[in-house]
């Protein structure tokens, strides 16, 4: 059964309508999506101060600069504006529109499914042994990012406001002997835990004094470590002495059991040969 599609006052059908409004929405969502897509937010990092600041960009015009780019790319940043003049940047890598992240090694400009194992970057698996297909953006840059992350590798003739003026210490320093001794700058005669980093602790409690806190040196040569080096390379020399020993021994007893039986059987051969002589 046909229904017939109203007419209005003009004669213009109802049905007729219906496909113009939609159409409008369907152009308004377009125009929508077509100015937001130029958006694009650049989460920079300077590791020298420990700092980091998230700018957003809107004219994409200043985004040129890093299209086609992959991941690990140096890109001068003297397009983004005045203040970034004589910088540069590399790539360290981004999320798309819906939060996929950028996966380096994956040349492609759009979003992928790969078959992901333990030690490959944006998975972790729940399980021993577990594998899963994920799915991950390509390492060249396009307009379909939301964010972009950057990293400064030289820094221009002006400071950024927020970034490259503000210093953030790191809470904790190195813990393993060797880096101690690389971020000091000593030799393997100096004495490391002279040098440890303490951090001070406020107590809960009022009227306390605060204390200082320091880490447990890993990994560091003390006569005590060298002594009980020595002991366990002592004790793994006497065991296999001991299973030397041992394995010697029993070599002898069954080379005694095997002359015995073979002379036994040679007996019994000679007892069997007279007897039949008789």
């Amino acid at each position: 059964m046909m229904l017939a599609s109203k007419v209005d006052e003009n004669g213009n059908s109802g049905s007729a309508g219906t496909v113009n409004s939609r159409t409008d929405v369907l152009v308004d969502f377009l125009r929508s999506t077509a100015t937001t897509t130029a958006e694009m937010k650049l989460n920079i990092s300077y590791p020298a101060n420990g700092s980091q600041k998230l700018i957003e960009v809107e004219d994409e015009r200043k985004l040129r600069d890093f299209m086609e780019k992959r991941m690990g790319a140096e890109v001068p940043g003297d397009n983004l504006g005045d203040e970034f003049k004589g910088y540069i940047f590399r790539i360290t890598g981004g999320n798309d529109k819906q939060g996929f992240p950028m996966k380096q090694g994956v040349m492609h400009p759009t979003r992928v499914r790969l078959l992901l194992s333990e030690g490959h970057s944006c998975y972790r698996p729940r399980r021993t042994g577990e594998r899963k297909r994920k799915s991950v953006r390509g390492c060249i840059v396009g307009m379909d990012l939301s964010v972009l992350a950057l990293s400064i590798v030289k820094q221009g003739e002006s400071d950024i406001p927020g970034l490259t003026d503000v210093v953030h210490p790191k809470r904790l320093g190195p813990k393993r002997a060797t880096k101690i001794r690389r971020f000091f700058g000593l030799s393997k005669d100096d004495d490391v835990r002279k040098y440890v980093i303490r951090r001070e602790v406020q107590p809960k409690k009022e009227g306390k004094k605060p204390y200082t806190k320091a880490p447990k040196i890993q990994r560091l040569v003390t006569p005590q470590r060298l002594q009980h080096k020595r002991h366990r390379i002592a004790l793994k020399r006497r065991q296999a002495e001991k299973v030397k020993d041992e394995a010697n021994e029993y070599a002898q007893i069954l080379a005694k059991r095997v002359a015995e039986a073979r002379a036994h059987k040679a007996d019994a051969r000679k007892r069997r040969a007279s007897s039949m002589r008789k």
